[in-house]
């Protein structure tokens, strides 16, 4: 196996990536999730069945979230009478089938006779950790190869349109769900930010909905004084 060059010629780093920050939440779920499946004891009823739900959502998470930045890229390069990158589609629909597979492991280990939930769960956890390799790998992509061809096509205006129709495209379930992940994993710098173009731009109903049960936890430990 060849590791990849990790030093490489990167995007304009001036100019708006609508990824950066969408991105820092699904590493910080995947790196979550994988420990959580590798201490797991799958012959544990209990604790088993309080685990593979959540992975059930996350997985649904990320398939919502997929869809949204796949229908938010198309829809800012069809006003501009472009096309996305035969790439993306064929990344689009390897990942949708990834996330299928993951969730049928689910669904194995649930109905696994007591003797052979181990066995189906040590899978799902090397599945899942296959995934989550493919997936950085994917994300690496999207932020060096595909931001470089955005770049040339499209204004930074329109790159925030891609970020905003991203979170504007999911539920207030999953865009909460979202956020959770995401607002731990942000700088201070970035939290606050994007925080404040969510306030401006999201309907009041749907900020209270989505963004400040997320923000709450997060003011309790001292990370912002006020949502």
């Amino acid at each position: 196996m060849l590791y990849p060059r990790l030093t490489k010629c990167m995007p304009d780093e001036g100019r708006h990536s609508p990824f950066q920050i969408l991105h820092k939440a699904l590493r910080l779920g995947h790196c979550c999730m994988l420990s959580e499946l590798g201490a797991q004891d799958f012959g544990d009823d209990a604790t088993a069945d309080q685990l593979l739900p959540q992975l059930v959502r996350q997985l649904d998470l990320y398939r919502a979230v997929a869809d949204a930045t796949q229908a938010a890229l198309l829809a800012e390069l069809g006003q501009r009478g472009l096309a996305a990158p035969a790439s993306s589609g064929e990344d689009q629909a390897g990942h949708l089938m990834a996330l299928a597979e993951l969730q049928s492991l689910v669904r194995a280990v649930a109905v696994a006779a007591p003797q052979r939930r181990r066995l189906a769960g040590r899978s799902i956890y090397r599945c899942f950790a296959l995934y989550v390799s493919a997936d950085m790998e994917r994300m690496d992509e999207e932020e060096t190869l595909l931001l470089s061809s955005l770049h040339m096509d499209l204004d930074d205006d329109a790159l925030r349109a891609i970020e905003a129709g991203t979170l504007g495209g999911l539920t207030t379930e999953h865009c909460q769900s979202f956020l959770q992940l995401l607002l731990p994993a942000l700088a201070p710098d970035e939290f606050d930010a994007l925080l404040c173009r969510l306030r401006r731009h999201m309907e009041p109903s749907r900020f209270a909905a989505a963004v400040e049960p997320a923000v709450r936890p997060l003011m309790k430990g001292g990370r912002v004084a006020a949502a």
